[in-house]
């Protein structure tokens, strides 16, 4: 097995276990890195719900990134970036069983 095999194997599991995490991520569009936390709370005195909202530092990996200056925080980019790997080591690998010929 030659050593641009091995790297499309490589490639092929990293981007299998990076959608993997996208998908247990839940399909999210764009990158998140906080979400909101909503807590409804009773109030004693006037006997209505109040609801509170914070926001708590919670990593979502997306498909597209949340900040355009960083495109490395998405999905995408290394679906980009790993189609383009393979695409050169399955030139490789034609080029060389063609000299071997």
């Amino acid at each position: 097995m030659t050593g641009w095999r091995i790297l499309q194997i490589c490639l092929f599991i990293v981007t299998l276990s990076l959608t993997g995490l996208w998908v247990k991520d839940g399909f999210q569009v764009f990158t998140k890195d906080k979400s909101e936390k909503i807590t409804i709370q009773q109030d004693e005195i006037f006997g209505t719900t109040i609801e509170k909202r914070e926001w708590v530092e919670d990593f979502q990996f997306g498909l597209l990134p949340d900040d355009p200056l960083q495109p490395y925080r998405s999905l995408s980019f290394y679906l980009v970036v790993t189609i383009f790997a393979l695409a050169i080591a399955q030139r490789n690998i034609s080029k060389s069983s063609k000299a071997s010929l």
